[in-house]
């Protein structure tokens, strides 16, 4: 247990979009959008909060983990999740192009983070991890589902 620069820079990596999101908010919010339940809310802050607190509570244990295929996943799931940020800031920050599908995927930018912090937990081995992004996916797909299916009914 300890912080480590690679704990800071997995929770940091995933963060910095979103930091830049504070000060582009989206442009053309639909008027109304269909209230998330609560339960649901909670589960998907509460497996955020924790995905990003592990990797700074552990960078230490993090940082001995053997080098595999898994890693490169984890960055290869940040690469895309940052082309659907760059995609989002180059359209002028419409509220839309954050639930825009990326080719058969309807929602990338819930999964892109999702399974990052996932891979965190396979490659750690650990359900410490898994467990905390599990609650998250849980909570940011059904949030982020509901959002799109908003989306897509209004086009209709």
């Amino acid at each position: 247990m300890g912080l480590h620069l690679i704990g800071i820079l997995i929770s940091l990596l995933v963060m910095l979009p979103n930091l830049l999101f504070l000060f582009r908010g989206p442009q053309n919010m639909p008027k109304s959008l269909s209230p998330a339940p609560l339960i649901i809310t909670f589960l998907e802050r509460v497996g955020q909060i924790s995905c990003f607190a592990m990797p700074l509570l552990f960078g230490n244990l993090i940082a001995e983990q053997p080098m595999n295929s898994i890693p490169v996943l984890m960055g290869i799931c940040l690469l895309i999740y940052y082309a659907c940020w760059i995609r989002y800031f180059a359209g002028g920050n419409s509220f839309a192009l954050l639930y825009k599908p990326l080719g058969p995927i309807p929602i990338p930018m819930a999964l892109f983070p999702i399974l990052y912090f996932m891979l965190l937990g396979f490659w750690m081995k650990s359900y410490l991890f898994v467990i905390p992004a599990l609650l998250f996916a849980v909570g940011h797909f059904i949030n982020s589902w509901r959002v799109y299916a908003d989306i897509h009914a209004s086009k209709s």
